[in-house]
């Protein structure tokens, strides 16, 4: 029987994408190291669900209903653990990792990888790297590597705090002013330097790397979020328990974000909802200042985003 305690849960988040999924699985299993790996399906619709499902059985994985999560057990297994977990419906990004993330500690896993299904592995040994560095200081509660998207620049990490001030100006009303006197400034208000490296506040969800029993002292992700603000609010948690973040910067994975997508405003929607959840219960902004910032926030996406924006970014 293998040793939990010593192997990292990869969790995958798929809805309605299983090609990009497998394709993401073949990438993630050319990492080095010791895992095992959870798909969790976040309520694809069912012609999705069931080409996942096939894709999945041809790799002999574990296939479990939301209601039979818990009857999971591994006492007899060997080998490398393909899993498969079919959510009812939809929960957004924080409830459906969750999902992940509580049968990872259940199980006795030490760490978990929060992976996208959009993610390819560049170095092989991300994996190993991230560990070493999570390992090379006992308050360091999760970890990240450099995230590249296709056209080289990096995301993230973000060395300061989201503030409410973002809908103002850089997706805000405001936006005009925020070009000409802001955009190219670095701030670092929350930025710490711990062992003689800049510390991030966050980093991209897209590909990160969290200590089981951190995650379980902050009870995972806000299930109040359902798109977008996840991060930052983590972040809120970890700090707030005197846990840190170690950015690794030798390793590198490519995030294949799409450039040029078609505005959809009910993901838009999504977003500011989280956002303001983040910004009202986080960092004690008033409804009154969060109702404004959302007409601010509104304005931006129709008078500069839409048909500014988005013409010049494609």
């Amino acid at each position: 029987m293998k040793d939990l305690s010593k192997r990292t849960a990869i969790i995958v988040l798929n809805w309605n994408k299983p090609e990009m999924t497998m394709e993401c699985l073949e990438s993630l299993q050319m990492m080095w190291g010791e895992y095992d790996i959870f798909v969790v399906d976040n309520g694809s619709d069912k012609d999705k669900k069931d080409k996942l499902i096939d894709e999945m059985k041809k790799r002999s994985a574990v296939i479990l209903a939301e209601q039979t999560i818990n009857d999971l057990t591994l006492d007899d297994r060997d080998g490398q653990l393909l899993l498969l977990i079919l959510l009812d419906k939809n929960y957004g990004y924080a409830k459906g990792n969750n999902y992940g993330l509580r049968l990872a500690y259940r199980l006795g896993y030490k760490y978990s990888l929060i992976s996208n299904n959009d993610v390819k592995i560049i170095d092989k040994n991300v994996l190993v790297e991230l560990i070493k560095g999570i390992e090379s200081d006992p308050k360091y509660a999760w970890a990240g590597p450099k995230v590249l998207i296709p056209d080289g620049r990096e995301q993230g990490p973000n060395a300061n705090e989201e503030g409410i001030s973002k809908y103002f100006f850089a997706q805000g009303i405001f936006y005009p002013v925020y070009v000409l006197f802001f955009r190219n400034k670095v701030h670092n208000q929350r930025a710490n330097v711990r062992n003689g490296h800049l510390e991030p506040f966050w980093i991209a969800g897209c590909f990160m790397l969290l200590k089981n029993e951190a995650a379980y002292e902050v009870d995972f992700f806000d299930e109040n979020t359902f798109l977008n603000a996840e991060e930052p609010i983590l972040g809120e948690k970890f700090h707030r328990l005197d846990y840190h973040l170690k950015h690794v910067s030798s390793v590198n994975i490519l995030h294949n974000q799409k450039k040029g997508v078609k505005f959809d405003f009910k993901l838009e929607h999504f977003s500011i909802n989280s956002h303001l959840y983040y910004w009202k219960n986080y960092k004690n902004c008033s409804q009154l200042l969060c109702y404004l910032a959302k007409l601010s926030h509104i304005f931006w996406i129709y008078v500069f985003y839409k048909p500014v924006i988005s013409k010049y970014t494609r």
